[in-house]
Protein backbone atom coordinates (compact mmCIF):
# COMPACT_ATOMS: atom_id res chain seq x y z
CA UNK A 1 0.00 0.00 0.00
CA UNK A 2 1.51 3.31 -1.05
CA UNK A 3 1.44 6.49 0.97
CA UNK A 4 -1.61 8.01 -0.80
CA UNK A 5 -3.73 4.96 -0.26
CA UNK A 6 -2.78 4.83 3.39
CA UNK A 7 -3.66 8.51 3.87
CA UNK A 8 -7.05 8.01 2.19
CA UNK A 9 -7.80 5.01 4.38
CA UNK A 10 -6.93 7.02 7.49
CA UNK A 11 -9.14 9.89 6.33
CA UNK A 12 -12.04 7.48 5.77
CA UNK A 13 -11.61 6.04 9.24
CA UNK A 14 -11.51 9.52 10.77
CA UNK A 15 -14.71 10.50 8.93
CA UNK A 16 -16.37 7.27 10.07
CA UNK A 17 -15.38 7.87 13.70
CA UNK A 18 -16.55 11.48 13.54
CA UNK A 19 -19.90 10.39 12.03
CA UNK A 20 -20.36 7.74 14.71
CA UNK A 21 -19.53 10.26 17.43
CA UNK A 22 -21.90 12.82 15.94
CA UNK A 23 -24.76 10.31 15.74
CA UNK A 24 -24.07 9.14 19.31
CA UNK A 25 -24.05 12.72 20.56
CA UNK A 26 -27.34 13.45 18.81
CA UNK A 27 -28.84 10.27 20.30
CA UNK A 28 -27.73 11.28 23.82
CA UNK A 29 -29.04 14.80 23.32
CA UNK A 30 -32.43 13.53 22.08
CA UNK A 31 -32.72 11.17 25.04
CA UNK A 32 -31.77 13.93 27.45
CA UNK A 33 -34.35 16.26 25.92
CA UNK A 34 -37.01 13.57 26.14
CA UNK A 35 -36.21 12.89 29.80
CA UNK A 36 -36.22 16.62 30.56
CA UNK A 37 -39.57 17.08 28.84
CA UNK A 38 -41.02 14.11 30.75
CA UNK A 39 -39.72 15.53 34.05
CA UNK A 40 -41.16 18.97 33.21
CA UNK A 41 -44.58 17.45 32.41
CA UNK A 42 -44.57 15.40 35.61
CA UNK A 43 -43.54 18.44 37.64
CA UNK A 44 -46.34 20.53 36.10
CA UNK A 45 -48.88 17.76 36.73
CA UNK A 46 -47.83 17.33 40.36
CA UNK A 47 -47.93 21.08 41.00
CA UNK A 48 -51.29 21.41 39.28
CA UNK A 49 -52.69 18.52 41.35
CA UNK A 50 -51.27 20.00 44.58
CA UNK A 51 -52.65 23.48 44.04
CA UNK A 52 -56.00 22.13 42.90
CA UNK A 53 -56.29 20.01 46.07
CA UNK A 54 -55.08 22.95 48.17
CA UNK A 55 -57.63 25.27 46.59
CA UNK A 56 -60.50 22.79 47.06
CA UNK A 57 -59.52 22.18 50.70
CA UNK A 58 -59.27 25.92 51.35
CA UNK A 59 -62.60 26.51 49.64
CA UNK A 60 -64.22 23.79 51.74
CA UNK A 61 -62.67 25.20 54.93
CA UNK A 62 -64.01 28.67 54.12
CA UNK A 63 -67.47 27.23 53.44
CA UNK A 64 -67.42 25.36 56.77
CA UNK A 65 -66.28 28.46 58.64
CA UNK A 66 -69.00 30.47 56.95
CA UNK A 67 -71.71 27.96 57.86
CA UNK A 68 -70.50 27.76 61.46
CA UNK A 69 -70.35 31.55 61.75
CA UNK A 70 -73.82 31.83 60.24
CA UNK A 71 -75.12 29.21 62.66
CA UNK A 72 -73.54 31.03 65.62
CA UNK A 73 -75.03 34.31 64.49
CA UNK A 74 -78.46 32.75 64.14
CA UNK A 75 -78.10 31.05 67.52
CA UNK A 76 -77.16 34.38 69.09
CA UNK A 77 -80.16 36.02 67.48
CA UNK A 78 -82.39 33.15 68.57
CA UNK A 79 -81.12 33.51 72.14
CA UNK A 80 -81.85 37.24 72.10
CA UNK A 81 -85.37 36.64 70.76
CA UNK A 82 -86.00 33.90 73.33
CA UNK A 83 -84.91 36.20 76.17
CA UNK A 84 -87.21 38.95 74.92
CA UNK A 85 -90.11 36.52 74.66
CA UNK A 86 -89.36 35.15 78.12
CA UNK A 87 -89.59 38.69 79.46
CA UNK A 88 -92.97 39.06 77.73
CA UNK A 89 -94.23 35.77 79.18
CA UNK A 90 -92.99 36.73 82.65
CA UNK A 91 -94.75 40.06 82.24
CA UNK A 92 -97.99 38.24 81.42
CA UNK A 93 -97.61 36.07 84.52
CA UNK A 94 -96.95 39.14 86.65
CA UNK A 95 -100.06 40.77 85.23
CA UNK A 96 -102.08 37.63 85.99
CA UNK A 97 -100.83 37.66 89.60
CA UNK A 98 -101.79 41.32 89.98
CA UNK A 99 -105.24 40.54 88.58
CA UNK A 100 -105.67 37.62 91.00
CA UNK A 101 -104.68 39.79 93.98
CA UNK A 102 -107.07 42.54 92.88
CA UNK A 103 -109.94 40.11 92.24
CA UNK A 104 -109.35 38.42 95.59
CA UNK A 105 -109.86 41.76 97.35
CA UNK A 106 -112.75 43.01 95.22
CA UNK A 107 -114.74 39.75 95.18
CA UNK A 108 -114.33 38.46 98.72
CA UNK A 109 -117.52 36.34 98.69
CA UNK A 110 -116.48 34.60 95.47
CA UNK A 111 -112.98 34.05 96.90
CA UNK A 112 -114.47 32.52 100.04
CA UNK A 113 -116.43 30.06 97.88
CA UNK A 114 -113.27 29.31 95.90
CA UNK A 115 -111.41 28.48 99.12
CA UNK A 116 -114.14 26.04 100.08
CA UNK A 117 -114.05 24.42 96.62
CA UNK A 118 -110.26 24.11 96.80
CA UNK A 119 -110.55 22.45 100.21
CA UNK A 120 -113.08 19.92 98.94
CA UNK A 121 -110.95 19.15 95.90
CA UNK A 122 -107.88 18.68 98.10
CA UNK A 123 -109.72 16.34 100.45
CA UNK A 124 -110.90 14.25 97.51
CA UNK A 125 -107.34 14.00 96.23
CA UNK A 126 -105.85 13.04 99.59
CA UNK A 127 -108.54 10.63 100.78
CA UNK A 128 -107.02 10.62 104.27
CA UNK A 129 -108.90 10.46 107.62
CA UNK A 130 -106.85 13.27 109.18
CA UNK A 131 -105.86 16.33 107.16
CA UNK A 132 -104.08 19.56 108.10
CA UNK A 133 -104.74 22.80 106.22
CA UNK A 134 -102.43 25.80 105.78
CA UNK A 135 -102.94 29.19 104.16
CA UNK A 136 -101.46 32.69 104.10
CA UNK A 137 -101.85 34.77 107.25
CA UNK A 138 -104.37 37.13 105.63
CA UNK A 139 -106.73 34.24 104.77
CA UNK A 140 -106.85 32.52 108.17
CA UNK A 141 -110.31 33.75 109.11
CA UNK A 142 -111.75 32.86 105.68
CA UNK A 143 -110.28 29.34 105.67
CA UNK A 144 -111.36 28.61 109.24
CA UNK A 145 -114.92 29.74 108.44
CA UNK A 146 -115.33 27.20 105.61
CA UNK A 147 -113.46 24.21 107.04
CA UNK A 148 -116.50 22.47 108.53
CA UNK A 149 -118.64 23.02 105.45
CA UNK A 150 -115.84 21.74 103.17
CA UNK A 151 -115.50 18.66 105.36
CA UNK A 152 -119.26 18.12 105.19
CA UNK A 153 -119.31 18.44 101.42
CA UNK A 154 -116.44 15.96 101.14
CA UNK A 155 -118.35 13.38 103.18
CA UNK A 156 -121.50 13.98 101.12
CA UNK A 157 -119.68 13.54 97.80
CA UNK A 158 -117.91 10.39 98.98
CA UNK A 159 -121.12 8.95 100.37
CA UNK A 160 -122.93 9.59 97.09
CA UNK A 161 -120.07 8.06 95.10
CA UNK A 162 -120.02 4.95 97.30
CA UNK A 163 -123.80 4.55 97.12
CA UNK A 164 -123.62 4.74 93.33
CA UNK A 165 -121.25 1.78 93.50
CA UNK A 166 -123.46 0.04 96.10
CA UNK A 167 -120.84 0.50 98.79
CA UNK A 168 -120.70 2.35 102.11
CA UNK A 169 -118.42 5.21 103.07
CA UNK A 170 -117.08 4.45 106.56
CA UNK A 171 -114.08 6.77 106.91
CA UNK A 172 -114.24 9.31 109.76
CA UNK A 173 -112.67 12.51 108.45
CA UNK A 174 -111.03 15.18 110.58
CA UNK A 175 -109.79 18.46 109.10
CA UNK A 176 -107.63 20.70 111.32
CA UNK A 177 -106.05 24.10 110.74
CA UNK A 178 -102.28 24.66 110.96
CA UNK A 179 -101.52 28.10 112.41
CA UNK A 180 -98.12 28.35 110.67
CA UNK A 181 -98.85 30.45 107.58
CA UNK A 182 -97.61 30.00 104.05
CA UNK A 183 -94.99 32.43 102.73
CA UNK A 184 -96.09 36.02 102.14
CA UNK A 185 -95.17 35.60 98.48
CA UNK A 186 -98.11 33.20 98.15
CA UNK A 187 -101.16 34.88 96.61
CA UNK A 188 -103.77 32.80 98.37
CA UNK A 189 -105.51 29.45 98.34
CA UNK A 190 -104.70 26.47 100.58
CA UNK A 191 -102.31 23.60 101.15
CA UNK A 192 -103.66 20.28 102.45
CA UNK A 193 -101.39 17.74 104.12
CA UNK A 194 -102.02 14.28 105.45
CA UNK A 195 -101.30 14.32 109.21
CA UNK A 196 -99.91 10.77 108.98
CA UNK A 197 -96.99 12.10 106.91
CA UNK A 198 -96.62 15.64 108.27
CA UNK A 199 -93.17 15.09 109.77
CA UNK A 200 -91.81 13.11 106.83
CA UNK A 201 -89.77 14.67 103.99
CA UNK A 202 -91.97 12.87 101.46
CA UNK A 203 -95.17 14.27 102.98
CA UNK A 204 -98.27 14.02 100.82
CA UNK A 205 -99.27 17.60 100.08
CA UNK A 206 -101.96 18.96 97.82
CA UNK A 207 -100.86 22.47 96.89
CA UNK A 208 -104.12 24.15 96.01
CA UNK A 209 -102.71 27.65 96.32
CA UNK A 210 -103.55 30.25 93.70
CA UNK A 211 -99.87 30.31 92.74
CA UNK A 212 -99.83 26.58 92.05
CA UNK A 213 -103.08 26.73 90.09
CA UNK A 214 -101.76 29.68 88.07
CA UNK A 215 -98.57 27.76 87.26
CA UNK A 216 -100.63 24.79 86.04
CA UNK A 217 -102.81 27.10 83.98
CA UNK A 218 -99.80 28.83 82.42
CA UNK A 219 -98.15 25.50 81.64
CA UNK A 220 -101.27 24.26 79.88
CA UNK A 221 -102.00 27.37 77.84
CA UNK A 222 -98.44 28.50 77.08
CA UNK A 223 -98.46 26.87 73.60
CA UNK A 224 -101.70 28.70 72.79
CA UNK A 225 -100.36 31.99 74.12
CA UNK A 226 -97.15 31.60 72.12
CA UNK A 227 -99.03 30.82 68.91
CA UNK A 228 -101.12 33.98 69.41
CA UNK A 229 -98.22 36.27 70.39
CA UNK A 230 -95.52 34.75 68.18
CA UNK A 231 -97.19 33.16 65.10
CA UNK A 232 -93.82 32.98 63.35
CA UNK A 233 -92.49 30.51 65.94
CA UNK A 234 -93.21 27.39 63.87
CA UNK A 235 -91.50 28.79 60.79
CA UNK A 236 -88.57 30.03 62.87
CA UNK A 237 -88.26 26.66 64.61
CA UNK A 238 -87.94 25.00 61.21
CA UNK A 239 -85.24 27.50 60.20
CA UNK A 240 -83.32 26.85 63.42
CA UNK A 241 -83.53 23.11 62.87
CA UNK A 242 -82.20 23.42 59.32
CA UNK A 243 -79.44 25.77 60.45
CA UNK A 244 -78.29 23.39 63.18
CA UNK A 245 -78.37 20.44 60.79
CA UNK A 246 -76.27 22.38 58.27
CA UNK A 247 -73.74 23.37 60.93
CA UNK A 248 -73.50 19.79 62.20
CA UNK A 249 -73.03 18.47 58.67
CA UNK A 250 -70.34 21.08 57.99
CA UNK A 251 -68.43 20.14 61.15
CA UNK A 252 -68.62 16.46 60.28
CA UNK A 253 -67.31 17.15 56.78
CA UNK A 254 -64.45 19.19 58.22
CA UNK A 255 -63.33 16.25 60.37
CA UNK A 256 -63.41 13.90 57.39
Amino acid sequence: MNENEARKQIENMVRFIEQEAKEKAEEILDKTNQELEAWKNEFKHNKRTYWKSHYLAEKKRKEVEGKIAQSKMKSSEDERVMKERMVIMQGLKKKAIETLVKTKKEKSSAYKQLIEDLLVEGLLKLMEPAVTVRCVAADKSIVKSVLKNAEKRFVQEMTAACEASKAKFNMNTSVSFDESPLKDSCIGGVWLMSQAYTSRPDAIIVRNSLDARLDICIENITPTIRSLLFPEDEERALEIKKSREAALKAMMEEHH
